[in-house]
């Protein structure tokens, strides 16, 4: 089977979580013997063209083959069948102006010219469904994202006690103004972090008392599940796609407003200071069995040998 990977996405973001993803795809792609596998690396071998992200690539594919792109282009070619991956519709939701536009048309253009679209959640699949009604179910599928085994309990780490945050502190519906909140309310240190190595982020994870978490939406939530594989607690908004990923003894909030969302999270953090927190820390490990990257490679492959062997039986 022909498989064509394009990884136009490290042309934009080096160390965000679609590039996570991503990455985790190659790597198992490429030691895959069962595929013919071709990639479009514009960061080592190909030179990117002027706006390259929103072309049509400039490649003649070995027909026939699944072409998959990191970030919604598609390759119009005879006996080509293009794979999107959906993984969250914040440009819908937060983002206006030029940029929303531009992005819409693009994201638009990858669906319709789309044989399967992977969703990496049902919150993803219900939000696409809604504002792409004429999307046939039969070609949405959801995929878990996987969690890295770079995240795992250190027994001889000191706990520093200390509130975590990851997320980008300057997009408003991350919320950092509630964990600034949470933190002045318990008088506990918050830190963040951004574009670590996972040596360093697992670090974290393991003297941290629990990460916040009160972002209003995700695609998914990989810092969940990185955190509860470390044996951190997560203290989280119950949104979106969340309740689908901490599990059903996550500690989540319901408040819509931030002032008593923080309040809230101030209290399970209090709650988690007052006494041992090995239940929450056990089910979040228990959790993480649910979710990898193996698994999630087998079922993206499983989507590409369904549309290639559909035209080719």
């Amino acid at each position: 089977m022909n498989v064509v990977l394009d990884n136009i996405i490290f042309t934009l973001q080096r160390n965000g979580g679609i590039s996570v993803v991503w990455n985790e795809l190659l790597r198992r792609a490429r030691a895959d013997l069962a595929l013919s596998l071709e990639e479009l690396d514009y960061v080592e071998k190909m030179t990117p063209r002027f706006m390259e992200r929103y072309r049509i690539p400039a490649y003649k594919a070995q027909t026939p083959a699944v072409f998959h792109s990191s970030y919604f282009r598609i390759l119009p070619q005879p006996d080509v069948y293009n794979v999107t991956t959906v993984h969250d519709l914040t440009y819908h939701f937060y983002r206006h102006g030029l940029p929303k536009a531009v992005h819409l048309w693009e994201e638009e253009r990858a669906l319709r010219h789309s044989e399967a679209v992977i969703c990496v959640s049902q919150s993803t699949k219900r939000d696409l469904l809604h504002f792409y009604p004429w999307l046939k179910e039969d070609r949405l599928h959801v995929i878990y994202n996987g969690v890295s085994e770079s995240f795992f309990p250190i027994s001889s780490v000191e706990k520093k006690g200390y509130l975590l945050y990851i997320g980008n502190s300057t997009v408003s519906y991350k919320r950092f103004d509630v964990a600034q909140e949470v933190a002045r309310l318990t008088g506990l240190e918050l830190v963040t972090a951004s574009h670590v190595s996972q040596e360093r982020l697992n670090m974290m994870y393991n003297e941290a008392l629990c990460l916040l978490y009160p972002s209003d939406y995700e695609g998914f939530g990989l810092p969940v599940l990185e955190a509860q594989r470390a044996g951190c607690p997560v203290i989280a908004q119950n949104r979106s796609s969340i309740p689908e990923v901490i599990g059903p003894d996550g500690l989540m909030v319901n408040h819509d407003t931030p002032h008593r969302m923080a309040e809230e999270m101030a209290h399970a953090v209090r709650e988690l200071l007052s006494r041992p927190a090995q239940h929450i820390i056990d089910s979040g490990l228990e959790n993480t069995k649910r979710f990898s990257w193996d698994k999630n490679y087998e079922q993206v492959k499983q989507v590409y040998e369904n549309i290639y062997h559909h035209h080719h039986v």
